[in-house]
């Protein structure tokens, strides 16, 4: 068994993993930066419990970090748990998969890392990839599988909490389809704007990208929010909810 973790900025997500890759199991909890080693042990033990693993059938744990302030907090309390001293995936695991041609290599977001591999191995090249959590981040990997940069857009709940935040007469609202696509209240006005409207950014980008790519071109989503937004962009895009976890396994796993 392997476990595969990714620290994110909004939520820990952690997953389960066979020799072959095979996500049997995820689970997740809130990232909490002012926290101690005891709260991340707690949260570890939780989900060891919950899903009856034993620690002794771990071979290995990889970690992708966007969080570094909590890294060493983490890693003490796998090492407490189960003796292991987890792997953090870094940029020359990456580039046992894919290549890459941007500037500050050692700059780019591991998430964004784990991302194109996962989409270059599991999908195939070219690709266009759409990560939409606490920013939405868009990836290109082109047809020689290198990573040539890309975007990064506040997310969809940012914006809304930004916008409900500024504007006093605009309230927080459930990301939901709203019954009407022209809003005919506030609150359908405001679902509508973002769902319509991240939709349709995502379609636009999409063809923007498009003409600077040769071939066969792969699109793919992922992040919390790519359920509730992708089902209504006109461009053909698949949702991988454990690209991320995907790309993390063959970095380190299958070099």
């Amino acid at each position: 068994m392997h476990i595969l973790i990714d620290i994110g900025n909004s939520t820990i997500a952690i997953a389960m993993t066979d020799n072959n890759g095979e996500i049997t199991n995820v689970w997740r909890f809130k990232t909490l930066k002012d926290e101690t080693v005891s709260f991340f042990r707690y949260e570890l033990k939780a989900g060891i419990r919950k899903y009856e693993i034993e620690t002794r059938d771990i071979d290995t744990i990889t970690i992708s970090s966007v969080v570094p302030e909590i890294n060493d907090y983490i890693a003490q309390a796998i090492k407490d748990i189960t003796g292991i001293v987890p792997h953090f995936f870094n940029l020359d695991d990456a580039l046992q998969k894919i290549k890459l041609d941007i500037e500050l290599p050692a700059a780019l977001g591991k998430d964004r890392l784990a991302d194109a591999v996962g989409a270059a191995v599991c999908h195939g090249v070219p690709a266009i990839i759409i990560d939409m959590g606490t920013a939405t981040t868009i990836g290109v990997v082109n047809d020689d599988n290198t990573f040539i940069g890309g975007m990064i857009i506040p997310g969809v709940k940012t914006s809304l909490k930004a916008l409900s935040k500024k504007a006093s007469q605009l309230p927080m609202v459930n990301i939901e389809q709203p019954e009407n696509m022209i809003g005919r209240n506030t609150l359908e006005c405001m679902q509508s704007g973002v769902l319509y409207g991240n939709a349709a950014m995502v379609d636009g980008i999409i063809d923007r990208i498009r003409p600077t790519l040769k071939g066969d071109i792969h699109v793919i989503a992922t992040g919390g929010m790519a359920k509730c937004i992708i089902p209504f962009c006109h461009n053909e895009v698949v949702i991988d909810e454990c690209l991320q976890f995907k790309g993390l396994f063959h970095a380190t796993h299958d070099v």
